[in-house]
């Protein structure tokens, strides 16, 4: 009798105006009592469809794609592209990830990227505390109108606020890693992967991540979540053949979802990019800390 009414209050994964939860540890996410908590325990993650409009999406891939060709359209982000083309922190490769240019919009995108950067933050702390955001071109109106109830309680959790309005005054501390002349280069950054680009398994350390989707004309790919799993680079042939992964380096979610979708998480939840086998995936991403 116990098990049976500990198994009916069990939730399942929740949903609300363009939202949907997924679950990573199911076991433990469905007995926590909101998705809020279940995503400041990096138990699941939440993704938030219609979210960033084909021009903002086109803004900041052309931007990127301006600065790896050293094209600008003006004498100021010239000199950025520049300097970036040559850098190894935008070319980057190393054993955590392979074939991933990454580019800070701060330092190295231009206005309209900037511009971009600046509508989808904004549309996320407003759809967080309710107090909406500018919609996107194709958007419903849910993106006016903010998250709900849940999404409001899922603010107060990662941000260990008592109240999640007024999230927009509030200071946004973003992740930053400096290359190798020093110079920090702050998310979020545009992410592009071309054929066999990935990064391994970790966890971002921040309070939330959100991840928008550019592109998904590409084949494998998209964002893997582990729940207790530590991925040598060995592992990373293995993992782009999932049927010749043995159980125990399957991951528990794999998200794939159209462009335009965002994806928040905490800041612990355990992810990789699996590697793309064909075609060019890029997404926009940032992890960050909100402080009064």
């Amino acid at each position: 009798m116990a098990d049976a009414a500990a198994d009916a209050a069990c939730r399942k994964e929740s949903s609300g105006p363009g939202w949907q939860e997924h679950f990573v540890d199911a076991k433990r996410a469905s007995n926590t009592a909101s998705v809020g908590l279940a995503v400041s325990q990096s138990l699941s993650y939440v993704t938030i469809s219609h979210f960033a409009s084909m021009e903002e999406r086109r803004a900041l891939m052309d931007s990127a794609a301006d600065v790896k060709g050293g094209s600008s359209s003006s004498s100021e982000e010239a000199s950025s592209a520049d300097a970036a083309s040559d850098s190894n922190h935008i070319l980057f490769a190393s054993g955590a990830n392979n074939n991933c240019d990454r580019y800070s919009v701060e330092t190295l995108l231009n206005r309209g990227a900037k511009a971009a950067s600046c509508a989808i933050l904004n549309r996320l702390l407003g759809y967080l505390d309710g107090s909406g955001g500018d919609p996107v071109t194709d958007d419903p109106e849910f993106l006016s109108q903010g998250g709900g109830e849940r999404m409001s309680d899922l603010a107060k959790e990662v941000f260990g606020v008592a109240s999640s309005s007024g999230l927009k005054d509030m200071e946004v501390l973003w992740y930053d890693e400096p290359d190798e002349a020093g110079k920090l280069h702050p998310e979020p950054k545009v992410n592009v992967y071309s054929e066999g680009g990935y990064f391994t398994q970790h966890g971002d350390g921040m309070d939330l991540t959100i991840l928008v989707v550019l592109a998904d004309e590409f084949e494998g790919g998209g964002t893997a979540f582990y729940r207790d799993l530590d991925l040598s680079h060995d592992d990373i042939e293995e993992v782009a053949n999932m049927s010749n992964v043995s159980h125990s380096l399957e991951p528990e979610s794999v998200a794939r979802p159209r462009a335009g979708t965002a994806m928040i998480w905490g800041g612990t939840l355990q992810h990789m990019a699996l590697p793309v086998t064909k075609g060019t995936r890029a997404v926009f991403v940032g992890s960050f800390d909100l402080k009064k």
